[in-house]
């Protein structure tokens, strides 16, 4: 699922999406990342820093270049598209311990990122007198990765930070034009979807296309592993329990419903204290 928002605040998010994770206390890979055109021609790669992110996103760069504000006097922080997995995914990365499905996460909001500059990138140059729309093809983007949602409950999501800031085709850099990426956002989940879809399905899981909305899908993951997921819950509580119905229909072949596997793992991971989100 993809949500788009706006950062209202450069200090505000700062110190929110920097904010530790709870379930993998800090020692995910790549918990936070610069990606985009945009902030590879500032120079902006790797981890990403508290002072840099909260001046980019005030409208100052690197390269010492200066985002004009906006008519009302001040300027626009940017934009927060969340790429949020399945709920499924989250539990077979975070309980199950299969890291892999993160990594593949991270790497398709990458990926879909990458189609957005593409696609949706745009900002608005003086021609002949009047205000056009040109599309530049670059984007300043921070990539934040978070565990959990906010009743802590294991929840894969990146936040992809979209600085208001993009170069222009003579150069320059100039405010982004918002228009196209509230527009296009819908088509940027579907293929964030897709690609998750393909990476999950590389890694030998089954998926199936579940209709969200009237106009968003989404990728549930079928777990064909639910016996291992089943045991390893399992020993984190210590209890011998009969065959579960996650087990039962496995042996079966039939398809175990994403909120079936939370129900079930709700009983079985108390020891962490986490009640999963239906």
């Amino acid at each position: 699922m993809l949500t788009p928002a706006v950062v209202r605040s450069a200090s505000g998010a700062a110190s929110y999406y920097a904010a530790d994770n709870y379930y993998t206390d800090g020692q995910a890979t790549e918990a936070s990342l610069w990606v985009g055109e945009g902030a590879a021609q500032l120079g902006l790669t790797g981890e990403v820093g508290r002072e840099p992110f909260e001046a980019v996103l005030r409208g100052e760069l690197p390269n010492g270049a200066t985002i004009p504000a906006g008519a009302n006097g001040k300027h626009r922080a940017g934009m927060d598209f969340t790429f949020s997995a399945p709920k499924s995914l989250s539990l077979l990365a975070y309980v199950g311990g299969d890291a892999r499905l993160l990594a593949a996460h991270m790497a398709s909001v990458r990926s879909t990122v990458g189609w957005i500059e593409r696609n949706l990138a745009e900002t608005r140059v003086a021609k002949d007198g009047a205000q056009e729309t040109v599309r530049s093809g670059n984007l300043v983007v921070a990539l934040f990765q978070h565990d959990t949602s906010r009743a802590l409950d294991p929840q894969a999501h990146i936040h992809a930070i979209i600085a208001n800031a993009t170069r222009g085709p003579d150069g320059k850099w100039r405010a982004v034009h918002n228009d196209a990426l509230w527009e296009g956002y819908s088509t940027a989940a579907s293929v964030y979807n897709a690609d998750l879809r393909q990476r999950v399905e590389a890694l030998g899981y089954a998926t199936e296309r579940v209709l969200a909305t009237r106009v968003r899908d989404s990728v549930t993951l079928v777990v064909d592993d639910a016996v291992r997921l089943e045991r390893v819950a399992g020993r984190r509580d210590g209890a011998k329990t009969e065959a579960s119905i996650i087990e039962k229909a496995t042996a079966r072949g039939d398809r175990v419903p994403e909120k079936q596997i939370a129900l079930e793992l709700t009983g079985r991971v108390r020891e962490r204290s986490i009640e999963l989100e239906m």
